[in-house]
């Protein structure tokens, strides 16, 4: 009777373990069934206010980089036309562009101004094919540190502007001012795009007159070519209560230009640089 129990014991247990053992074999089609993984969806949220701004900054940030760059990618030839400005009245700014910096109204600051803006300039030029430098001198600030009125600026960059040409020669030398003219008066629209009024003033009482008047007028007729009433023309200085120079006795090719009034904004400015650099390049380069 045991021995019956232990025989029938053995085949319980057989059959109990016989689907397992069944399910360990490598017969066909006897694979581990694993379910596909679901796909992976993105979500995409709708973009906050917030987010939007962050987004147009880096797109902003993207394209200032990407003009800089292809400015230093401009590399002036052998035989480049080399370019100097200088900046007597140096602290001359625009109303617009120093409350956009500094949150203040004024005409003249000793950050924003017209020096702060060479930078942008130099590229500008660089994109025409013009290898352009700054005397990087705040000629105001040396001016005052002397003990010395604003009318003596053209003495105090008399000095730095000799040492310079001393040094290094210059196709073209730009003293850049800006205007006391209002927006109506210093600004000129074209093609619905606004633009700050040039002019050209030359001291009649040098001996470089007449050679500064020629390249006065061949500048002026191409600025007028390229967009129409920009330049407003040729002012000839001198008599009393006047320079009657401006320091234009220390080279043939330097020129006094006044861009723009106390009201113009920055981009009014840089059109006009950019138009500036066209025609210049147009005028003794192309």
């Amino acid at each position: 009777m045991l021995k019956k129990l232990k025989v029938l014991s053995v085949f319980l247990v057989f059959f109990f373990m016989l689907p397992i053992i069944t399910g360990l074999l490598p017969f066909p089609n006897n694979q581990k069934y694993e379910p596909p993984l679901a796909e992976e969806k993105q979500v995409v949220y709708a973009s906050t206010n917030v987010q939007s701004e962050k987004n147009a900054e880096e797109v902003t940030a993207t394209e200032v980089t990407a003009t800089e760059e292809n400015a230093k990618d401009v590399t002036p030839t052998m035989d480049s036309f080399d370019v100097l400005f200088v900046f007597t009245h140096s602290q001359e700014t625009y109303k617009p562009f120093v409350e956009s910096q500094t949150g203040t109204v004024a005409v003249y600051d000793d950050q924003a101004n017209l020096l702060s803006m060479s930078k942008a300039m130099e590229d500008y030029f660089k994109l025409n094919g013009l290898n352009a430098k700054t005397l990087d001198v705040d000629i105001m600030a040396e001016t005052v540190k002397q003990g010395k009125t604003m009318a003596s600026s053209y003495s105090t960059a008399r000095t730095f502007l000799n040492q310079e040409l001393k040094k290094n020669q210059y196709d073209l030398i730009l003293d850049i001012h800006r205007d006391a003219t209002g927006h109506k008066k210093s600004t000129v629209t074209h093609n619905n795009v606004g633009y700050a009024k040039t002019a050209f003033v030359i001291g009649a009482e040098n001996p470089n007159y007449k050679s500064n008047l020629n390249h006065a007028n061949s500048l002026n007729q191409a600025l007028n070519q390229i967009v129409p009433n920009i330049s407003r023309g040729i002012i000839e200085k001198s008599g009393d209560g006047v320079d009657g120079v401006y320091n234009q006795d220390l080279a043939n090719n330097l020129l006094l230009i006044e861009i723009g009034g106390i009201e113009n904004t920055e981009d009014e400015v840089y059109r006009t640089i950019a138009v500036l650099a066209q025609a210049i390049a147009k005028t003794y380069v192309n």
